[in-house]
């Protein structure tokens, strides 16, 4: 299962996750987020503090940023965040990389069926070579 990294950004500083978090897809990871920003963006609100500056951003092991989850955009009502052309992008983000993922295992599954033959190939050859 992949693990995935959620960096936290908040008054100018950022929180490395180091240690991240094993979810089955990308979008399993945003959806935590996003509920993760709900949880702190209330917690914030209690304390008189405004969340809408601050954001998530989702990484992959090799700290390659994934996706990003700002908290202005979760907070938004609702009649904006079905309009928001970020949201589109990112449902379209995400369904191409499962598209991807899926193409990927597909053509390691090709790649490793066509290495096994190439090798059998090599061992029948070296088979009828002469032995010295």
């Amino acid at each position: 299962m992949p693990r995935f990294f959620f960096n936290y950004t908040s008054g100018g500083a950022t929180y490395t996750d180091d240690v991240g978090t094993e979810f089955p897809s990308l979008e399993a990871a945003y959806l935590d987020a996003y509920e993760s920003v709900l949880e702190i963006a209330f917690e914030k609100l209690r304390m008189r503090q405004d969340p809408a500056t601050d954001a998530f951003e989702i990484t992959d092991h090799s700290k390659d940023v994934l996706i990003q989850v700002p908290f202005s955009e979760v907070l938004r009502p609702a009649a904006d965040a079905r309009s928001s052309p970020t949201r589109r992008q990112t449902r379209m983000i995400l369904e191409n990389c499962c598209r991807e993922m899926a193409r990927g295992a597909k053509l390691k599954d090709e790649l490793s069926a066509e290495l096994s033959k190439t090798r059998e190939i090599f061992a029948a050859i070296r088979a009828k070579l002469p032995q010295s």
